[in-house]
C-alpha cells in the first residue's frame, strides 16, 4: 500500500494509550506497511523541507550497567570511537545514564537509518539552525528513562524551533512521526503532506493497517 498521513493536535505517539490533545502542539504521522517504503516517503518530505536542514540523532544507554570502573571505561572508549568530533557523548551525573547526540547528514538520503528502524528509544532532532549541543543534550535528558507525551511537550517548549521525529516498526506496519509546536511554520509540512500523500482519519487507520480496501491508496 502507498504511504498515507495522519494529522492531529496534541502529542500523539503511535503506541501511546494516553496521548495529549493540547492544541499548542501538532503530531503529523506517515504510515506504510514496510520500513523501506516509509523511509523513502520520509526522505521525499525532508528533501522538500529545505528550511529545516539540521538533523541530529539522540539516544540514551539505558541498558548499560557496569560491574567495574574498567568496564565503564571500556564502554566509554568503544562508544567514543564511533563518534565524530562534533558529536556529544556524556554521562548525566544525577542519573548515571549516558546519552549521545550524533550529527546526521543534512541530506536525508545519506542518513544510515538502521539505528532508527524499530528503535522507539531513538529520537531525531530537526532544526532550522544548529542549536548549542550542550544545551540540547541537557534538555534531552528528560527522555533518559522514558519518552512520553508530557515529556515531549516539555522539551518542545524548551526548544520551540525544533521538530522531533520518531520511528515505529511492527510486523504489520510502520510509522514516522513529527512532533512540533503549532504555528504558521507547520503549514509548510502539512502542505507537503497534502501534496504527496492521501490523508487518513482516525476511523480509517485500522482498515488501512489491515489492508482493507477503501477510497484511500491501496
Amino acid at each position: 500500500m502507498k504511504t498515507a498521513y495522519i494529522n492531529g493536535f496534541g502529542i500523539r505517539p503511535w503506541e501511546s494509550a494516553h496521548p495529549t490533545d493540547d492544541v499548542k502542539f501538532t503530531t503529523t504521522t506517515l504510515t506504510n506497511h514496510n520500513f523501506n517504503s516509509l523511509w523513502e516517503s520520509w526522505c521525499e518530505i525532508m528533501d522538500q523541507l529545505v528550511d529545516w536542514p539540521i538533523k541530529r540523532e539522540w539516544r540514551a544507554a539505558t541498558g548499560a550497567a557496569f560491574n567495574s570502573r574498567t568496564e565503564e571505561y571500556l564502554y566509554k572508549k568503544n562508544h567514543t570511537n564511533t563518534l565524530n568530533a562534533e558529536d556529544l557523548f556524556k554521562k548525566n551525573k544525577k542519573s548515571n545514564i549516558y546519552s549521545t547526540i550524533r550529527n546526521l547528514p543534512n541530506s536525508p538520503r545519506n542518513i544510515d537509518n538502521l539505528a532508527l528502524e524499530g528503535s522507539h528509544d531513538t529520537l531525531m532532532i530537526i532544526e532550522k539552525n544548529r542549536s548549542e549541543i550542550e544545551k540540547l543534550w541537557t534538555n534531552m535528558t528528560i527522555f533518559e528513562k522514558s519518552i512520553t507525551p508530557e515529556k515531549i511537550s516539555i522539551f518542545l517548549e524548551s526548544q520551540p524551533d525544533t521538530i522531533l521525529c520518531r520511528f515505529y516498526d511492527s510486523e504489520t506496519h510502520t510509522a514516522a512521526q513529527f512532533f512540533y509546536i503549532t504555528n504558521d511554520n507547520d503549514n509548510t509540512l502539512l502542505n507537503l503532506m497534502e501534496h504527496n500523500f492521501s490523508q487518513l482519519h482516525e476511523n480509517e487507520i485500522c482498515s488501512y493497517i489491515n489492508n482493507i480496501q477503501s477510497d484511500h491508496p491501496a
